[in-house]
């Protein structure tokens, strides 16, 4: 399915309105260096590409079949593949289980004509498949994220869409993404076994409605928490929303409070928002694990100290007292009239190396598992800035900037690696411009680095790197270094 060197594109159209026109356009033009064979009755070529009246006529068998094409077709073209010998497809197609009993009927045959012959499929009601590393884009929106780390199961497509997007703006990548819509052959549990041993994929994020089969799934999810983190956003707890479940893919979302216990057992990850899903993912690229729930907060300023620690402590943190020996090292250099207690407020008067070495302090002691640094702009280097800040030298100042910031985070990253203990940062925007703004995010991302906008962000992903770091040691698994080193 991600790796298919031939394509059987049925329901192929000339229309920009149709899907069979955009998805077969992101499949060409994402650069897919594979074989592609459009299907239609009606037309010669498309795109530039030769057109088959059926998939009979293909000159080979394809590894896989797309299929566009309006609901009561679908069996009949599913039976051709079926015929032809291919064994992989994914059911674009819409308006099945999810919408009416006579659709239910129509995706039961389907599963049956593709079972006879061996073929497993995607979907229905799928928004589609991709293989950045492979530039294998056949999904509906024009998105073409680069290769990455991240993989995405969700049942919605939109919501993969909304992922990558968020993935994107933070400068990563994907390893594969999979809408799974209706699942009526291959389930998320299917999916999940395929990424546990796929060397892309470093943490699998994932959007679910309801389960097909929750046992399985749990059982599923218990194996493959150990090898990699599974990151859920499960929705449908309220009756609104699992009503609305029940009509977008036909999915029965289940009790909320079975869910919650089954997932604490298989190592699942939850997160409430599609922010919080994508930022707990990049934490577990660009940080270690913590040994446990303690935290020591740096801030600029006294005020998201205090939103930091009640986020913390809300989160299960524990923001710890500093031990005698710590405060009395701070003391050594910080101003006399700084607040001696955790969170570290700098209280405008400690800048540049003094910032990194508060930070070091913390990681050193033993009472703290992991430091949240909140507001990059004492750190910087101020004779670096300095020298750059002049009115009629913009440019010159946006490239210190930069490099005062790669600066910062490379002695960051450095201490994290000396004490094996993550440091995670939160701030304010330095940039001046979106067009630096999103060269400063990119180039972080290429030092496998990511600096959230608020302190509550910094706190879910601590929380969430101490709770599976938490049920790694209790199930005797273990992983060592952030994901992506």
């Amino acid at each position: 399915m991600f790796e298919p060197r031939s394509v059987a594109f049925l329901g192929a159209s000339n229309d920009p309105r149709k899907w069979g026109y955009r998805i077969l356009f992101n499949l060409k033009f994402g650069g897919f260096q594979g074989r592609i064979y459009p299907v239609n009755p009606t037309k010669d070529e498309i795109m530039g590409l030769k057109v088959y009246r059926n998939v009979g006529d293909i000159p080979e068998i394809p590894d896989l079949a797309v299929i566009v094409v309006p609901p009561p077709s679908v069996p009949q073209l599913v039976k051709e593949c079926v015929i032809k010998g291919i064994k992989a497809g994914v059911v674009i197609t819409a308006g099945f289980a999810e919408v009416s009993a006579e659709g239910e009927g129509l995706q039961r045959e389907i599963v049956e004509v593709a079972r006879s012959g061996g073929m497993r499929f995607v979907g229905p009601n799928s928004n589609g498949i991709i293989n950045p590393a492979g530039r294998f884009y056949s999904q509906m929106p024009p998105l073409f994220p680069p290769p990455g780390s991240i993989s995405v199961v969700s049942q919605s497509g939109n919501v993969v869409g909304t992922i990558t997007r968020l993935a994107m703006a933070n400068g990563y990548g994907c390893a594969k993404c999979i809408s799974s819509g209706n699942e009526a052959d291959l389930h998320a549990e299917d999916y999940l076994e395929y990424l546990a041993e796929d060397s892309q994929t470093k943490v699998i994020l994932s959007y679910i409605e309801g389960f097909k089969d929750g046992v399985r799934f749990f059982e599923t999810a218990k194996e493959v928490s150990k090898k990699k983190p599974i990151v859920m956003l499960k929705v449908g707890e309220t009756p609104a929303g699992a009503m609305a479940a029940k009509s977008h893919t036909a999915s029965l979302a289940g009790s909320d409070a079975v869910f919650e216990a089954m997932r604490k057992q298989a190592g699942v990850i939850r997160v409430r928002s599609l922010d919080e899903l994508v930022d707990t993912g990049i934490a577990f690229l660009c940080h270690p694990l913590p040994r446990g729930r303690r935290v020591g907060i740096v801030t600029a300023g006294g005020g998201w100290g205090v939103l930091a620690a009640d986020a913390c402590a809300r989160l299960g943190l524990d923001v710890v007292s500093l031990p005698p020996d710590t405060i009395t090292e701070l003391d050594s250099f910080m101003p006399a009239w700084w607040s001696r207690s955790n969170p570290v407020d700098l209280v405008a008067g400690t800048f540049g190396d003094a910032v990194i070495r508060c930070v070091e302090v913390l990681l050193r002691c033993p009472a703290v598992d992991g430091v949240i640094m909140l507001g990059l702009m004492p750190a910087m280097p101020p004779e670096q800035i300095s020298k750059a800040a002049k009115e009629d030298e913009r440019e010159r100042l946006r490239e210190a900037l930069l490099a005062a910031i790669v600066q910062v985070f490379d002695q960051l990253n450095e201490l994290a690696k000396k004490y094996d203990k993550p440091t995670i940062v939160a701030s304010e925007p330095l940039a001046f411009g979106a067009a630096l703004a999103n060269r400063i995010i990119r180039t972080l991302a290429e030092r496998n680095s990511v600096c959230y906008d608020m302190p509550h962000q910094a706190a879910v992903a601590m929380a969430n790197l101490a709770w599976y770091s938490e049920y790694l040691r209790q199930n005797g698994a273990g992983l060592k270094g952030n994901l992506a080193g």
